[in-house]
């Protein structure tokens, strides 16, 4: 399978910003060079006008370079190169949109509810979050997989002096931060535990509630509602003293 049919490649590409043609011209361009726009869309199946057009896209990018005119000769700029051209496009652009759309604020927010839909937008919204706390932060997860993506945001805020408490059914672990749990295997089963469940509430402010299920259908709120976020916090702090309660009294009275 050759470079332009790989789809994962492609996809990531799409990630970065490129467009899926751009991505199958770079990497045919990968495959065949130096070469001209004619002989690369013939080795590539790629029609010939979408090849120049995305030959011009990538010398743009940092992607390719001409090395050689009537006709343009072209030879792909190395990855790591092109990687960090892209970055610093991305790093230049996200520098504009801040500076000019930081002034349009929503006036009070307390009353919202937003939903977010996808694993990747919940992890940057719960990261985005953790990263706001100053005082205290109350988790409520299930599942090793759904705490590690957070867990260099959690101990960066641990170390700057926020008290963080989590409360697990289920075997994680957490090192330096307190865990309270019941150890229970992940292969385990209960109807009233549910391992995709994921609740964050920091500082008392704000909370985001989450059914971590697969890539895409995996949804969650997330408000600074007083009653929502009082409401979360207290769910995580009774499940914490319940386990409190069950260590001290035992299992057997």
């Amino acid at each position: 399978m050759g470079l332009t049919e790989h789809i994962e490649i492609i996809e990531s590409f799409e990630n970065l910003g490129l467009s899926p043609n751009e991505a199958r011209v770079y990497l045919a361009l990968l495959e065949n060079h130096p070469i001209t726009g004619y002989q690369l869309s013939k080795i590539s199946g790629i029609l010939r006008p979408v090849v120049y057009e995305m030959l011009g896209r990538l010398v743009e990018k940092g992607g390719a370079r001409i090395v050689k005119s009537n006709p343009d000769t072209y030879i792909p700029v190395e990855i790591e190169e092109f990687l960090r051209n892209i970055e610093t496009d991305f790093t230049v652009a996200r520098g504009n949109i801040a500076a000019m759309l930081s002034r349009f604020l929503v006036a009070d927010e307390s009353d919202y509810f937003w939903n977010i839909l996808g694993q990747k937008n919940i992890r940057n919204s719960i990261i985005s979050m953790i990263e706001r706390a100053e005082t205290e932060i109350y988790l409520c997860v299930q599942l090793q997989e759904n705490f590690d993506p957070i867990s260099e945001a959690l101990h960066k805020k641990l170390h700057d002096g926020v008290k963080i408490d989590v409360f697990s059914y289920y075997t994680l672990d957490a090192r330096e931060i307190t865990l309270y749990s019941y150890n229970l295997h992940k292969s385990f089963t209960f109807e009233g535990i549910i391992p995709s469940e994921f609740i964050l509430v920091c500082d008392g402010a704000e909370t985001i509630l989450a059914n971590y299920t697969d890539q895409k259908s995996a949804k969650a709120v997330h408000s600074k509602n007083q009653v929502m976020v009082h409401t979360s916090k207290q769910h995580i702090i009774d499940s914490i003293y319940m386990i409190r309660l069950w260590k001290f009294i035992g299992t057997e009275k």
